[in-house]
């Protein structure tokens, strides 16, 4: 899945969700609720934020807040996340992450949902179960906003204080606002935007958006959202079938001699054990997506430069992902731990005529068949072994976006965009255990390699330059 964009408009307030790991209690005592709180004191200041309204439950937090610049949130959410984190681990002797990915923003028209969203907020321990009264959960802004007590996380939207010219006016007002009920389709509406972090507002609102920013702000029913970022050009894999022995008995393959199939392709996908391999002749970087994966740029926007005019790559290692064409594995509806073997039916790579067969007489695999499915397996089990530790390093905050651009100011013109890379400062600054961790599993090599690679981006802007002169 695509990273959702963050839109960021001057005054105007996120509704904003951070979870667990499943199954995973936040606060386990009332120390840790208190000592959450004192965070939220010291930091919302110190990164430009307002918080309007917020909850803590055990398992998840939300906030309704304003952010003061673009950056605000998301530095306040990794400032917030890592102070946590940290508190956390020391108390209850564990390492790693506690959290489920990226938190979850919607941004919020104030003039019509504003009330709405906070209500939304205030009442979570009643819809959860976790409270029988509002008054008795202390863990939320409800104490201030409702019933006029002291806490110092809460600052008055401009359009709560328009509720009245004294305070007591104000509680009045938003307490007709709190007891009424919520239409269903409000609350649903709500609820939908900030898991699928849209924009909590009316249709003319997001229309003026969308003119605003130039991108759709809408959430699409079906299919893939299509990337605003790196372009993938031309799929690689043109007819993917499931093999049949029966369909495709007499089915024979070519050795794989050029890879014109990636011709367009503007990045090719690397697996972990490889990036040392593959970077040392091009930039090694991290997809910006919730579940990044690792990437090796080979593009400036028009073409894959690691092809010469035939075809073949211009150093000795291949990735591991070409190598693997025609051939795909996928999981079976039914049941995902059921893998089934695809190939590309398109493929010059195959023929009737000439080539290794794929299977034998008996219906058997042929050995030509069999290597390439213990490839297939071996790199989808590399591929997950990514995914995860590529999930360590994005959880821990180290990532920053980054582009490939030309040009300032009027002039400035970006080829390539939508990647991220570590952080070396918010590297060295983790703390001593969960860097021994990772010297120990070698994620430590591994992001090592990826920041040498980052020399390469320059390599790509010679080879353009070769080829164009």
């Amino acid at each position: 899945m695509a990273r959702k964009i963050r839109v960021f408009i001057e005054d105007s307030s996120q509704h904003i969700l951070l979870k667990s790991l499943s199954g995973l209690v936040l606060f386990k005592d009332e120390m840790d609720y208190e000592t959450f709180r004192t965070m939220l004191i010291e930091l919302n200041v110190k990164h430009d934020i307002d918080i309007h309204s917020y909850v803590l439950m055990p398992e998840y937090f939300e906030f309704l807040l304003t952010p003061k610049h673009p950056e605000a949130i998301s530095k306040f959410m990794q400032s917030l996340g890592r102070k946590y984190v940290g508190y956390y681990n020391k108390k209850y002797n564990r390492s790693g992450t506690i959290w489920d990915g990226r938190y979850k923003a919607s941004l919020v028209e104030d003039k019509i949902y504003l009330f709405d969203v906070m209500k939304y907020i205030e009442t979570l321990p009643l819809k959860e179960g976790v409270a029988t009264k509002l008054k008795e959960y202390k863990f939320s802004s409800v104490h201030k906003n409702l019933f006029n007590e002291q806490d110092n996380i809460i600052t008055y939207h401009n359009l709560y204080k328009n509720l009245g010219f004294t305070q007591v006016q104000r509680i009045e007002a938003y307490s007709k606002i709190f007891y009424s009920k919520m239409l269903d389709e409000t609350l649903e509406f709500i609820t939908k935007s900030l898991y699928k972090q849209t924009v909590t507002g009316s249709v003319e609102f997001i229309k003026n958006l969308e003119e605003q920013i130039g991108v759709s702000l809408t959430s699409k029913q079906r299919g893939r959202p299509k990337k605003e970022t790196i372009k993938k050009g031309k799929k690689m894999y043109k007819n993917l079938v499931v093999l049949d022995k029966a369909k495709h008995k007499e089915l024979k393959i070519n050795p794989l001699e050029d890879l014109e199939f990636a011709r367009e392709s503007a990045f090719i996908p690397v697996v972990a054990s490889e990036v040392a391999s593959v970077g040392a002749t091009f930039p090694v970087v991290f997809s910006a997506d919730e579940n990044p994966s690792l990437i090796a740029l080979v593009s400036l926007g028009s073409g894959n430069l690691a092809l010469d005019e035939n075809g073949k790559w211009i150093t000795n290692y291949v990735p591991s992902f070409l190598r693997k064409y025609p051939f795909a594995l996928a999981s079976t509806e039914s049941n995902p731990e059921q893998k089934v073997i695809l190939i590309d039916e398109d493929s010059k790579l195959f023929s009737k005529s000439k080539g290794k067969k794929l299977f034998k007489s008996s219906g058997e695999h042929s050995d030509t068949l069999s290597h390439a499915i213990k490839f297939l397996t071996a790199h989808e089990k590399e591929m997950v072994i990514t995914k995860n530790v590529a999930k360590i390093i994005a959880d821990s905050g180290i990532l920053e976006d980054r582009e490939i651009a030309v040009g300032e100011g009027e002039e400035k013109k970006v080829l390539v965009n939508g990647f991220k890379v570590v952080d070396r400062e918010k590297l060295n600054a983790l703390s001593d255990d969960i860097l021994a961790d990772w010297v120990r599993k070698g994620i430590i090599s591994m992001i090592d390699a990826h920041l040498k690679s980052l020399e390469h981006i320059q390599t790509l802007f010679n080879i353009a330059q070769k080829r164009q002169s």
